[in-house]
């Protein structure tokens, strides 16, 4: 009988420990470095799933010189237009996929997280980049006006067309 009782006084405790333990995951305070961005207003243009997978390949040619190829699946194409106020950033951040950026208006610096100088890369009105969608990175608005930018986004399935990265810890000026 005894051993009994002890049994019982076991299993409640268990079970409560059990489920102090599982409400103590969810009020864990999650502390990121993700980076939000500031002063972009996002216009969404269109979105369309293809009939099929398409695999795209695209070789880029890294500010290096170096030339690397970049594959993915592509299920979706989304289409947004982003006004960034003077000052305005995007947050360091990657893609789902690769990306074509087109700049209608103003100047728009590209930052990446592996450049220890944090140099941007320049573009003005008339420019147009590709990005690979694996690579951390931020914008942002160089000049006085608003920068207008089309991007058109290449998602595999799932694919998101931003993803919020912690701060690399360059360019100590951009949050």
């Amino acid at each position: 009988m005894f051993a009994n009782t002890s049994w019982n006084w076991k299993r409640p405790f268990l079970v409560i420990a059990f489920l102090t333990v599982l409400a103590g995951l969810f009020l864990v305070v999650n502390v990121s470095q993700a980076t939000p961005p500031g002063g972009v207003t996002p216009e969404p243009i269109a979105a369309g799933q293809l009939p099929s997978t398409f695999n795209a390949i695209f070789v880029d040619k890294g500010q290096d010189g170096t030339f690397k190829q970049v594959r993915s699946d592509v299920d979706q194409i989304v289409m947004i237009k982003f006004t960034v106020a003077p000052g305005g950033h995007f947050g360091w951040h990657q893609h789902g996929g690769p990306l074509w950026v087109v700049v209608a208006s103003g100047t728009l610096g590209y930052y990446g997280a592996d450049d220890p100088t944090c140099t941007p890369v320049i573009f003005g009105p008339g420019s147009a980049f590709m990005d690979p969608g694996s690579v951390t990175h931020t914008a942002r608005n160089e000049g006085a006006d608003d920068v207008v930018i089309y991007v058109t986004f290449m998602l595999p399935e799932g694919g998101l067309p931003r993803i919020d990265v912690d701060h690399p810890g360059v360019c100590d000026f951009l949050p």
